[in-house]
């Protein structure tokens, strides 16, 4: 009798858990949240609820994400529209900075994908980890837009030291992220199940698999820890936002052209982040947002070298400045740069071209010269066939091969001869101001913690300097932009 009894508790019990864990999977489910990651500049500016986008209803999203091909099977499932919620809701803001953000990176993923045979959708994976955010830090420690561990990063030879950090740097932890990809698929031979590896580790999965008796991830999935759970729907609800945002009226906020159409050189020499823009006339605000991995705002000397990231036209004014260290030779043998006009805003011109008979949007974009993501962006294609007669908008860029600082002279104070005397001090201070008009600055954006003495030092000014351009401001916040020099 006491040996039933015990034997009916123990199932009592049994019962009692499973149903509690199948409650707190569906309220997981229905709250889902996205990727732990800390982007402070991004949170500052995604208050909570301010507005938001209409939702699809199941039926919309089942037979949207019917219309797409990836690598993996696209179920419209309650954690997908959860997903969904948050971005289009929750975090309307943040949706339209990662959509901005996709025309920096994913032409870098893509590249890398497609050099190791791998899906291109795996893209929006770098979406679920960081919010495309390359100086993203999980409060786990992982970093960049791939949200690498220390040690997974050191596996993959991401260096990191005081100096730099290629957890964040674009094109080596894109390479990095690719090659474990890779070694995942190969070990699970399912998409699902390497993507859920690589959120929590080979050994979980392994655990799942084991418990479950199965190796697909929709039946093994409530054996895996809550975050790598829905971490497949949210893949999917990511994939959604990238391709159906125009449906719901989402405005991607679009970075400046200068970080949309860029390239990559890996540099041996030391160099400052000021060197590359006195050489290439790049602002000194994208050379920073392009190469996060340098955390001191200068490239290293290395023998192995360093990838810089810049701004696509800029880069023959970069090549010659380094050609002229009289160490190695550089060159880019895919930059066919001609000599052109100072036509457009002075860094682009705008071609027109007129579609004969309907095409794929891939097929133009590589017959025009650019990435697809961008031939979208720049003329609001929603569709992936571009039709006959339509007029397709190419933003070409103005190249930089020796880079001329404009000067622009104070007025002329040799007309002050003929103002009366008794005016003097007046017309002093009229012709003071007036040059002050034609004065350029370079500015510096105040990083998180950053002081006057830590600004000083990465411009080689003195700090009485800085206290003198910005009216003697001690008290510095984040985002606050401050003069360092005279230009």
């Amino acid at each position: 009798m006491v040996l039933q009894q015990v034997v009916f508790a123990r199932w009592a019990w049994l019962f009692i858990g499973t149903f509690l864990s199948f409650s707190v999977y569906a309220q997981q489910s229905d709250d889902a949240e996205l990727p732990d990651v800390e982007d402070s500049t991004l949170f500052a500016l995604t208050p909570k609820g301010t507005y938001s986008y209409p939702l699809p209803t199941e039926a919309e999203l089942r037979q949207r994400l019917g219309k797409l091909r990836g690598c993996l099977e696209l179920k419209a499932t309650p954690a997908v529209q959860a997903y969904l919620r948050t971005y289009l809701h929750h975090r309307p803001e943040k949706a339209r900075y990662i959509l901005g953000r996709r025309l920096t990176y994913f032409p870098i993923f893509e590249e890398k994908l497609k050099e190791h045979g791998l899906p291109t959708d795996l893209k929006y994976l770098a979406v679920v980890e960081s919010a495309l955010n390359p100086r993203a830090v999980s409060r786990a420690g992982a970093v960049g837009l791939w949200q690498f561990m220390p040690s997974t990063g050191r596996d993959y030879r991401l260096r990191q030291n005081g100096v730099v950090d290629e957890r964040s740097d674009p094109v080596k932890s894109t390479e990095a992220a690719v090659l474990y990809l890779k070694d995942l698929f190969q070990k699970y031979n399912d998409w699902a199940l390497a993507l859920a590896a690589y959120n929590s580790g080979p050994g979980r999965v392994n655990a799942a698999i084991k418990r479950a008796h199965s190796r697909n991830f929709w039946v093994i999935q409530r054996y895996l820890p809550k975050e790598t759970r829905n971490y497949v729907p949210a893949f999917i609800a990511a994939t959604y936002l990238c391709n159906y945002f125009y449906v719901h009226g989402v405005e991607p906020l679009e970075p400046d052209p200068d970080e949309q159409l860029t390239t990559y050189l890996r540099v041996h020499e030391a160099i400052t982040f000021q060197d590359i823009m006195d050489a290439t006339g790049a602002s000194y605000n994208t050379i920073t947002e392009l190469n996060a991995a340098f955390k001191r705002f200068y490239v290293p000397q290395d023998e192995e070298g360093h990838y810089v990231l810049l701004p696509l036209r800029v880069m023959p004014a970069f090549l010659r400045y380094l050609n002229s260290l009289g160490g190695r030779k550089y060159a880019i043998e895919s930059l066919k740069a001609t000599p052109n006009t100072n036509i457009g805003d002075g860094r682009y011109w705008q071609l027109t071209v007129t579609i004969n008979q309907a095409d794929h949007v891939e097929r133009v974009a590589a017959l025009l010269g650019c990435h697809p993501e961008h031939l979208k962006a720049w003329n609001q294609l929603t569709e992936d066939i571009v039709p006959a007669g339509q007029r397709i908008v190419v933003w070409r860029p103005v190249y930089v091969f020796k880079h001329t600082p404009l000067r622009i002279e104070a007025p002329n104070t040799a007309a002050a001869a003929s103002i009366n005397t008794a005016a003097t001090s007046t017309a002093t201070v009229v012709r003071r101001e007036e040059a002050d008009k034609y004065k350029r600055y370079l500015y510096h954006t105040v990083q998180r913690n950053e002081c006057l003495e830590d600004i000083a030092r990465q411009y080689g000014t003195p700090v009485e300097t800085l206290r003198r351009l910005n009216n003697n401001c001690e008290e510095l916040c984040m985002g606050m932009k401050i003069k360092v020099k005279e230009m």
